[in-house]
């Protein structure tokens, strides 16, 4: 009789070795490839609210307060006087925003309406120069 030779055997730990290390790698490519839909999904809220806030980007709405590169401030007092989570729900906004004005110089630009003065609108877990969003200043 011939003797068979010698051939590679998979012992059932390298084959469990295996098998993890696929498995690992398919969990990194699931979270990664999740990663980039929560970012594509966040660029399209900003890109909405950005076309809802300028006249020219979009069509008007309630949050509309620019108009030809100039910010009517009538408009921008109505919309510091909103209720956040109202306007989140009415434009289908799932992410948290906050919606502040800054001057040429690079300044937050305070809001005056009846109810006080604000720098921003938005959620008050936000926080724009370290002062969270939609706060009164004092």
């Amino acid at each position: 009789m011939k003797k068979r030779g010698q051939g590679q055997s998979w012992s059932l730990d390298i084959v469990l070795a295996f098998v993890i290390f696929i498995l690992i790698i398919g969990i990194f490519y699931t979270i990664l490839s999740n990663r980039k839909d929560d970012t594509k999904n966040i660029q399209l809220e900003a890109s909405s609210i950005a076309n809802n806030i300028e006249i020219g980007k979009g069509t008007e709405s309630e949050m509309t307060i620019i108009y030809n590169g100039t910010v009517e401030e009538g408009k921008l007092e109505e919309l510091f006087q909103k209720d956040y989570n109202a306007t989140k729900n009415r434009y289908g906004i799932k992410g948290d925003f906050c919606i502040y004005i800054v001057d040429q110089e690079g300044f937050v630009v305070s809001v005056t309406t009846p109810t006080g003065t604000y720098t921003s609108f938005g959620n008050s877990n936000l926080k724009i120069n370290n002062i969270p969003c939609g706060s009164k200043v004092s």
